[in-house]
């Protein structure tokens, strides 16, 4: 039986998405941002839109082909039966593994159906998972990099709160821990006592030099150290939120709500951050928010505010959504940023509506 929601189509694009300047991290440096952009259409011409990314181009070719590989999975089904659909896609991954690339393509088609569902029910889909509020605070995650000089990140730093940011995070992780710590005094010191400071560290250190580095940073207020670790060490994040000076945050590197079971039992975070690629789409997403409700644990999405904002605003116990701008340029509008929170419109589905001069520009 055929409805107004049955898939009958999935389009993948592949846009290199360009910034004014490489950004660089601890981890690796970012020259653009390379993304699978996903359209999932139905018979009555809903259009649920959704991507995943990857750093460097032959891995994001890679994860195009997957996601029209996977996608043929969801042809001449319901596109509201998001649950069977995520079995499907899950068990046809089950053969090469469900982490990794799949988990990235399996992503990109379940947001795009929560999409969907969103419009075919007339409500934003932070309504449809629950609706517990429309605005959820957010950070400025787009500036501070570890090559900004000092006298770079403080001008930085001073413009992203002249623009009402209310708190704002930088990368640590250079060889040498005390130019980290010089970084960190000169940004508090140019955003004022009063706006909060998050700190990334990439995965850079081991458990000894997190704590003290840590120790170091606990004059200067910050509000979270954010993956300090190698994220599979789940018994030195335990070890660490135990002794930090400050609030631990982890979560973005791992896959699925299994993993993040793990996390939450180990008591290895005091903020765990779910990654929607990672969780493979909302379906995962909202599963895992859940289980940390489950153990007293706050959850912050990690970039996708213009979809992970509506996850947020779903869950009680989500706080703080990142800022990060990196698919605006896509966008027809931006994402509404007032007094510091992300606001969000009654617009069915994610309200996204893409810029097709700029899809055309971005393709490859």
């Amino acid at each position: 039986m055929t409805s107004a929601t049955t898939v009958t189509e999935v389009r993948t694009d592949f846009l290199s998405i360009p910034l004014d300047r490489p950004l660089v991290t601890a981890a690796f440096p970012i020259p653009a941002i390379d993304t699978a952009l996903v359209r999932v259409r139905t018979r009555g011409g809903h259009e649920g839109v959704a991507w995943s990314f990857a750093f460097g181009r032959g891995r994001v070719a890679a994860l195009v082909r997957f996601i029209e590989d996977l996608g043929e999975t969801l042809a001449g089904h319901d596109a509201l039966a998001t649950e069977a659909h995520w079995r499907r896609m899950s068990d046809a991954c089950g053969f090469i593994g469900r982490r990794g690339v799949a988990a990235l393509a399996m992503s990109a088609l379940d947001t795009a159906c929560w999409d969907i569902a969103g419009q075919a029910a007339g409500l934003p889909v932070h309504r449809l998972l629950g609706g517990y509020r429309n605005r959820i605070e957010t950070y400025a995650s787009q500036g501070l990099w570890l090559d900004r000089t000092v006298d770079e990140l403080a001008a930085e730093a001073r413009d992203l709160v002249d623009q009402g940011f209310t708190a704002v995070k930088m990368r640590a992780g250079l060889p040498d821990q005390f130019e980290d710590v010089l970084r960190v005094q000169a940004v508090r010191e140019a955003i004022g006592p009063d706006v909060k400071l998050m700190v990334d560290a990439n995965q850079a250190w081991d458990l000894k030099r997190t704590l003290t580095v840590a120790r170091l940073l606990e004059e200067h207020d910050v509000f979270w150290l954010e993956e300090p670790i190698p994220h599979g060490r789940v018994d030195d994040y335990t070890a660490a939120a135990a002794r930090l000076p400050m609030p631990l945050c982890t979560g973005e590197s791992n896959y699925f709500k299994d993993e993040l079971l793990t996390l939450a039992r180990g008591r290895a975070a005091d903020y765990v951050m779910p990654d929607l690629m990672r969780m493979g789409g909302v379906t995962e997403w909202m599963k895992a928010a859940h289980i940390c409700e489950g153990f007293g644990l706050p959850v912050t999405p990690h970039l996708f505010m213009e979809h992970s904002a509506h996850l947020a605003c779903a869950a009680p116990n989500a706080v703080w959504q990142e800022y990060q701008p990196w698919w605006q340029p896509i966008m027809e509008e931006p994402v509404r940023v007032v007094d510091g929170h992300i606001e969000l419109s009654d617009e069915p589905g994610f309200g996204i509506r893409l810029s097709t001069s700029a899809v055309d520009e971005y393709r490859i």
